[in-house]
């Protein structure tokens, strides 16, 4: 193979690497949501061990980068803005690994309060918004398309509108029930969570863009 032509195939592994961590980042937010629905402790524990793999897989993807960028001469000016998007991108995801951990982490808490409350079905909305955001904001990635990543800014705004409709259905039940208070504010706290991911899909967003226009664009001004 060519220089070039090694760079590249390099260049593929790395890609690859980061789609398997955000295959990793979108499970576990899933699972986390589910734990919350149950007010299930077990997966919440498992949850909150397997974070070490989504830290693990982001040391090595970021090792694979650094180790491409000594031994391989990047030929254009796109190659090095894709690089260092690899990198920015596995710290985007690294992060969203850590809101799942922390959604598991309400849930072992909350279960210790004086009583629990119905999550609301909005929450179960606002992570499906939040993991489309994830997965469309990667395949934007893969595909380098600017018009997908785009797509942020109104998903982004679905996930704000939810959280506030979250908070204010929390505040009724809690004013009526100061019991459930503590599992109240476990609540308002995982869809500000929720709401996060998808402020942080929508930065990986605006890196596509980036990468496939050298241009700097601002998806939630």
């Amino acid at each position: 193979m060519s220089n070039r032509e090694t760079f590249e195939y390099l260049l593929r592994g790395v890609q690859a690497d980061v789609v398997r961590l955000g295959s990793m980042v979108e499970q576990a937010i899933h699972h986390s949501i589910t734990a919350l629905e149950r007010w299930d402790v077990t997966q919440a524990q498992w949850i909150i061990d397997s974070d070490k793999q989504i830290d693990q897989a982001q040391y090595e993807l970021e090792e694979r980068v650094q180790t491409l960028l000594a031994t391989q001469q990047p030929i254009v000016a796109t190659d090095l803005r894709l690089t260092f998007a690899f990198i920015a991108i596995a710290a985007e995801l690294e992060r969203m690994g850590d809101y799942a951990k922390g959604i598991a982490k309400r849930v072992q808490a909350a279960v210790a309060a004086p009583a629990l409350l119905e999550v609301p079905g909005e929450m179960r909305q606002l992570a499906n918004v939040a993991q489309q955001m994830l997965h469309d904001s990667l395949d934007a990635f893969v595909r380098r398309d600017p018009d997908l990543a785009r797509r942020m800014a109104s998903l982004d705004e679905r996930a704000d509108d939810l959280e506030e409709r979250i908070r204010a259905k929390i505040f009724v039940v809690v004013r009526d029930d100061v019991r459930t208070l503590e599992a109240g504010v476990a609540l308002i706290d995982v869809a500000h969570t929720l709401e996060r991911v998808a402020d942080r899909a929508t930065n990986i967003g605006e890196r596509v863009i980036f990468v496939s226009t050298s241009v700097l664009t601002e998806l939630n001004p």
